[in-house]
């Protein structure tokens, strides 16, 4: 044997596992700041929203507050909105709603609340308007965390808006 000497390569199975960890982790934390102080809003109908507001409210006496706008937008028909909020430290237990107001073109406008929100809230908040015949429908949900989880706002449902 002449002095050559044969260099050793680690298989790649040895560092599959590692990689595979760090390849999820990635994969989580993408998620988690895709749904983090997000709105979306989708309108699936055929009438444009002149405008959407979006808010949260506390109505009781010791605690009243009103929030700034998380949304205050128009949406033509068949489009989507995407937008960021800020986090409203202020809202504090006992607990607050997710008001709405939307109104769309040669309808009257519609106020409602979703919800009901026990902490401060910094998850996404998804809007789906849909129409059937005559009457429009709002799905809203407002979630927490990697799996949009509604325990702390109690907010995953559908409202009739419109007969």
């Amino acid at each position: 044997m002449s002095g050559t000497k044969k260099k050793r390569r680690l298989p790649a199975e040895t560092f599959a596992p590692g990689i595979a960890i760090l390849v999820l982790i990635f994969v989580v934390l993408l998620v988690k700041a895709a749904n983090t102080r997000r709105i979306v809003i989708k309108n699936n109908t055929g009438q444009e929203i002149e405008s959407i507001r979006l808010y949260f409210e506390n109505m009781e006496e010791n605690f009243y507050f009103l929030s700034e706008d998380l949304a205050n937008t128009q949406i033509a028909a068949g489009a989507n909105y995407y937008g960021k909020f800020d986090v409203q430290n202020y809202a504090q237990t006992p607990g607050y709603f997710l008001m709405i107001r939307v109104k769309f073109a040669g309808r009257e406008e519609a106020e409602t609340y979703a919800g009901y929100f026990t902490r401060t809230f910094t998850g996404k908040i998804c809007l789906v308007f849909t129409e059937e015949e005559n009457s429009i429908h709002m799905s809203v949900k407002a979630g927490d965390g990697l799996f949009q989880s509604t325990k702390y706002t109690d907010c995953d449902e559908v409202q009739e808006l419109f007969e």
